[in-house]
């Protein structure tokens, strides 16, 4: 099934006004212990992750499920649903691309919640669950030197540096408060940022805030 179109925003700010293998402290990477992304300092453990999740305002969760299969057929059904995201782009030799990812296959990735001042769409704080972008990246094989281009179903379409995904806890968030998202409520996917412990600047940061997210092309 192929993705689904509609009109709402891609992200209130943006409608209303390094080189060589990925490497963060995403689940099962390597790192450094003092929350970079130089992955020349070893494994990370559980407990500088969960460090680094919490300046942030996250925390990791139970997945939802245990099975992950990949699509290789960017307009092709998961096994539980449509296809809510295609990532295209740089992929390590041998992987599957493009990948066309499901609600359920996202399920089954590392789960992190966030709790974040979501002052554009729900004027409150929210807690948002899903897949930080780095640990999607490494599930699927993707490499990324310098960007994510990401585009929304109304073709809103920003950039995020991949310095960000490699040294922020963005969420890929699948679920609002423990339900999912519908379209007419800013879903099915929303990048979510930190709004506590990394003081990054509105004007920089808002415009990244991409819901609706319906594509990723690696670069």
């Amino acid at each position: 099934m192929a993705l689904t179109t509609a009109t709402a925003c891609g992200t209130a700010a943006g409608q209303a006004a390094g080189a060589g293998e990925f490497s963060t402290l995403s689940a099962g990477s390597s790192g450094s212990t003092g929350g970079s992304a130089d992955s020349s300092h070893g494994p990370i453990g559980d407990a500088a992750r969960e460090d680094w999740l919490t300046k942030g305002g996250c925390r990791s969760v139970p997945p939802a499920s245990t099975t992950f299969t990949a699509n290789s057929d960017a307009d092709t059904t998961g096994p539980a649903g449509p296809a809510v995201l295609t990532v295209t782009g740089r992929f390590a030799p041998g992987s599957t691309a493009p990948v066309a990812l499901d609600l359920a296959q996202l399920d089954t990735m590392p789960q992190v919640e966030c709790t974040v001042n979501d002052r554009e769409a729900e004027g409150r704080d929210a807690t948002f669950r899903g897949v930080l972008v780095a640990d999607l990246l490494t599930e699927i094989g993707a490499q990324p030197e310098t960007t994510l281009h990401t585009a929304a179903l109304n073709d809103y379409a920003v950039d995020l540096p991949v310095s960000d995904i490699r040294g922020l806890p963005v969420l890929l968030a699948t679920r609002l408060d423990g339900q999912p998202m519908s379209v007419a409520h800013y879903g099915p996917l929303r990048i979510i940022y930190p709004t506590t412990g990394y003081n990054l600047d509105p004007t920089v940061y808002d415009p990244r805030r991409i819901w609706q997210l319906s594509a990723v092309d690696v670069a």
